[in-house]
């Protein structure tokens, strides 16, 4: 049973390079696979993937500390750095 987390990003004008940057360096060694999409407007959008739940949770300080390091390249939604999400991976395809 995997579980997905994604979060949305709103990025400032001139910082879309060091915040692709930053999110490349970012340690993703208890996950499964991370993928970065960019959307209109400076918006991107990270998903990944865990395969155990209690990783998410484990990476979730982590996940924290490293926002703090870049939430100066963000613009919030509302009051907050991202929208964010997670759940259960129910349905799966994978053309191999």
């Amino acid at each position: 049973m995997n579980i997905m987390t994604v979060v949305k990003y709103k990025v400032k004008d001139g910082f879309e390079e060091d915040f692709v940057n930053a999110i490349n360096e970012y340690d993703y060694s208890k996950s499964l696979s991370m993928r970065l999409i960019s959307l209109p407007d400076n918006e991107y959008l990270s998903i990944i993937e865990y395969d155990e739940i209690d990783k998410t949770s484990a990476d979730e300080e982590t996940g924290v500390n490293w926002l703090d390091t870049v939430e100066h390249m963000l613009v919030l939604f509302g009051e907050s750095r991202t929208e964010a999400c997670s759940g259960i991976v129910v349905a799966d395809y994978n053309q191999s």
